[in-house]
């Protein structure tokens, strides 16, 4: 059974601390020697097991021991031996980050340690170690291994997540844990804050019940404690095995928790799909980055704020993603009006599809193409109020009018596409879209489609939302529709925690 596992979590005999954090149970409370030689023990006698077993998969390891591991150096040596096993995926740990970066990075280097597959899962602690610190120590580490951060949310007491996310890299990311699981324990306006700071912070808000072959626990993925005991998950206490005694089961999976609780917990849980957004690293919480080669992104509601100006955490992300990947925009308005609400960073937009769909533009290509309604369509518009008509020299590309003034003729026209938002109706022609616009550069660039990822937050948007694979509607989007259809719920600025 246990060769058939993708990835394990370890947990030894540690139960002491350097940090002295007022909710931690573990506090402070000294290790003792003996404490210390087993511990020691277990870890190397987990590791030997390691080398010894026949997996069918590499296997993902991570380490989440009560207290702090990795200022003690038989931890460290164990990171760096399964780091050099080409058995493992990748080896973690979870940590606060207050061992010596400098010897930590010198010591794996000496034991030949893969720092490719070395990942962290830093906790801040704001009770002992101040922001700025912490967030210094992720730099450095950050040059070499991967990492996410992570702070717990007290309610009415949020500074510290909104300072460390402003002062961490744009590209790592912030999870955080809710102090209460209860959504009520939170505001309405404390939730849409958090929300932008971590999108999968709603998981936090509910008490996952448990449910009937929803849990990947105890088939892919195994909980290990150091006397070689092998359950389900953290939370499971229904033992399987002994890796040290039994090679099977001594009795089937069957789960004795009511909810699961914690994110080492439902993380296992195929239902609620996390697995989307972490792909392989979905054990440690760390965002599976994609290389891009374009996004393309919508304008009113997705980067600009209420005010209809382009947002500035939509323009720190662009001038972030500028060196990365071509950045595009997808929206229903005209190029000039587009370009002008984006004149912060209009340097760095590579062209887009505007009008949905009416203008095609490259700017590095110096392609520009309007989609034209014809002449026979624009006749059925003439007789009603317009708000807008938009033309390239002599062709219309767009008209805007008041929904009221929209007839079943108008709607029922074969050359038109009449798309409605609120009380305005945008008109373009039937072949124009957002979509098409969008293959089109695709196919002038040369873009691989896999390696487009578009962002919307309206019903317009559907039709690229369901054709790319990796797609996001945004966090305050109002079309649950989009939202289910889409691969991600994120906002722009949380691009860079996911494309390389």
């Amino acid at each position: 059974m246990i060769e058939k596992v993708k990835n394990i979590y370890y947990r030894g005999l540690l139960s002491s601390c350097n940090y002295s954090c007022s909710y931690c149970c573990f506090a402070r409370k000294k290790p003792g020697k003996t404490e210390l030689i087993k511990d020691e023990e277990s870890l190397k006698r987990f590791c030997d097991f390691i080398d010894n077993t026949e997996f069918k998969n590499k296997v993902s390891i991570f380490f989440t021991p009560y207290g702090e591991g990795l200022i003690h150096d038989y931890y460290v040596e164990a990171v760096g031996r399964l780091a050099a096993n080409p058995k493992c995926k990748y080896i973690s740990c979870q940590t606060n980050l207050s061992f010596d970066v400098f010897k930590f990075l010198e010591k794996l280097k000496a034991l030949k340690a893969d720092l490719s597959k070395v990942k962290l899962w830093a906790s801040f602690h704001p009770e002992m170690v101040s922001v700025d610190e912490f967030v210094y120590k992720v730099k450095q580490l950050k040059t070499c291994i991967d990492l996410c951060a992570g702070i717990v949310a007290i309610p009415g007491d949020l500074g510290y997540v909104f300072e460390l996310r402003r002062k961490l890299p744009k590209d790592v990311y912030l999870w955080i844990n809710a102090k209460e699981r209860e959504e009520t324990r939170y505001t309405k306006s404390e939730v849409i804050s958090l929300m932008e700071v971590d999108p999968l912070f709603c998981n936090e808000l509910q008490r996952h019940r448990v449910r009937d072959s929803c849990c990947s626990a105890g088939v892919s993925s195994v909980f290990i404690r150091a006397n070689g005991d092998v359950f389900p998950c953290h939370l499971n206490k229904n033992r399987l095995l002994n890796i040290y005694k039994e090679q099977n089961p001594v009795e089937s999976f069957k789960c004795d928790r009511k909810f699961c609780d914690c994110y080492l917990s439902y993380s296992n849980r195929i239902d609620l799909d996390v697995g989307k957004y972490f792909g392989e690293y979905t054990p440690i919480r760390l965002p599976e980055k994609k290389d891009m080669e374009a996004v393309f992104l919508d304008v009113d509601g997705t980067i600009t704020d209420e005010s209809g100006e382009i947002c500035e955490k939509a323009a720190e992300t662009i001038r972030f993603l500028k060196d990365k990947l071509r950045i595009y925009l997808a929206t229903s308005l005209p190029l000039h009006i587009a370009m002008k609400k984006c004149n912060p960073v209009k340097k760095y937009i590579s062209g887009g599809v505007f009008a949905n769909g009416g203008q095609i533009v490259d700017f590095g290509l110096n392609y520009k193409e309007a989609v034209a309604i014809k002449k026979e369509a624009l006749e059925v518009l003439s007789d009603i109020p317009k708000i807008g008509v938009y033309k390239e020299k002599d062709s219309v590309y767009k008209v805007i009018a008041f929904k009221k003034y929209i007839t079943s003729v108008i709607q029922s026209n074969s050359k038109l596409k009449v798309t409605i938002e609120r009380d305005i109706a945008n008109i373009t022609s039937n072949e124009a879209s957002k979509l098409k616009g969008i293959l089109k550069l695709c196919q002038l660039n040369n873009f691989d489609e896999d390696k487009i990822f578009v962002m919307g937050n309206s019903i317009t948007d559907l039709e690229m939302i369901n054709y790319f694979k990796y797609s996001a509607a945004t966090v305050d989007s109002k079309s649950e529709l989009l939202k289910k259809q889409a691969r991600f719920i994120l906002n722009i600025e949380h691009l860079p925690i996911f494309i390389k």
